[in-house]
């Protein structure tokens, strides 16, 4: 498993990725949260979308998002999941996209 992780600016966007992500079984839920990027001489507002999926999905769904959803100020990556609760992995199995 794998925490994927979709950071950028448009709220619309983020929220339409999310209804696709779900609707086509990639992820059971999404998480959206709005941060800060600093860099040496600016601020700006960032979206993070980030959910829990199985890590031979990465390379389809980062392909798919960025056919669909693709903007300048993206950023995907994922991190691997190294333990989680034994009840949601269950459900991850079984109800997110097979492989």
């Amino acid at each position: 498993m794998i925490l994927f992780n979709i950071i950028q600016s448009d709220e619309n966007r983020v929220e339409a990725i999310s209804s696709f992500l779900i609707e086509n079984g990639y992820a059971l839920q999404t998480h959206i949260d709005v941060n800060s990027i600093l860099t040496s001489n600016s601020r700006r507002q960032t979206i993070r979308l980030f959910f829990i999926t199985k890590a031979l999905l990465y390379s389809n769904i980062e392909k798919e998002i960025k056919e669909k959803y693709y903007s300048d100020d993206m950023i995907i990556y994922a991190t691997p999941i190294s333990h989680l609760n034994e009840e949601f992995s269950r459900i991850l199995k079984i109800k997110v996209k097979a492989v």
